[in-house]
């Protein structure tokens, strides 16, 4: 009797073992599901990159830092591991995971340099705006800025309030046109940097966000989203 029980006891903790294990499986992928993935490369000193998702190569031509791709179909899932690579190369230059879920669009950066850099996910609301508005969010990047940063229109007037670097504003909403963004330290009295944005185009969807350029400076880009 005393060995059925330690049989069981055991037993009970290889599958308890066995259940962690699965759950924290690495590319967990929901074959009945879709997801769909627009890649940025955000690293101004990275180079020309791939992008690889759980095994699978989603862009084979490499973005050079700016480019986006178009929203890429690709099956969902958890603890996907996402990889961007030198072209031509095996060679990894950042990776992470995406945790995702069927229908949902997603955005994945290569963000950062050298030890720094590293792969980011945000998902997108792709509803267009009304009233020949522009709908934008806002990320922040830089590494060598503020940890927190607040931003405000060319006027002055508060668009985001408080910014963690690598996190995202949620959607804010601006005109059309040419739009001016400064951005501050939290804790600033002065104009950390201001940017001028051009050619917003009413309807959009756009994310900008701010990194550090080559020389250390800080730099504006923007990724249209529909």
């Amino acid at each position: 009797m005393t060995i059925s029980s330690n049989n069981n006891f055991f037993a009970g903790i290889a599958l308890l073992t066995s259940v962690l294990f699965s759950s924290c499986e690495k590319n967990d992928i929901d074959n009945s599901g879709q997801f769909h993935l627009k890649i940025v490369n955000a690293s101004p000193t990275a180079g020309a990159q791939t992008f690889t998702l759980a095994g699978n190569v989603l862009v084979s031509n490499g973005l050079n830092y700016k480019e986006s791709s178009a929203y890429i179909t690709s099956a969902s899932g958890t603890r996907l591991v996402a990889e961007f690579k030198n072209q031509g190369t095996n060679s990894i230059y950042a990776s992470g995971e995406i945790w995702t879920a069927n229908n949902i669009n997603q955005t994945v950066y290569l963000a950062g340099q050298g030890s720094k850099a590293r792969v980011k996910v945000f998902t997108d609301d792709l509803a267009a705006p009304n009233n020949n508005q522009v709908k934008v969010k806002f990320i922040d990047f830089s590494d060598n800025g503020p940890s927190v940063v607040k931003i405000e229109n060319g006027t002055g007037d508060d668009l985001v309030s408080s910014l963690a670097r690598n996190e995202d504003s949620g959607y804010k909403y601006v005109a059309a046109g040419t739009f001016t963004v400064q951005i501050k330290g939290l804790t600033g009295t002065n104009n950390a940097n201001t940017f001028v944005v051009p050619n917003l185009q009413a309807g959009k969807i756009y994310t900008i966000y701010f990194t550090d350029a080559a020389d250390g400076g800080m730099v504006v880009n923007t990724v249209q989203h529909n």
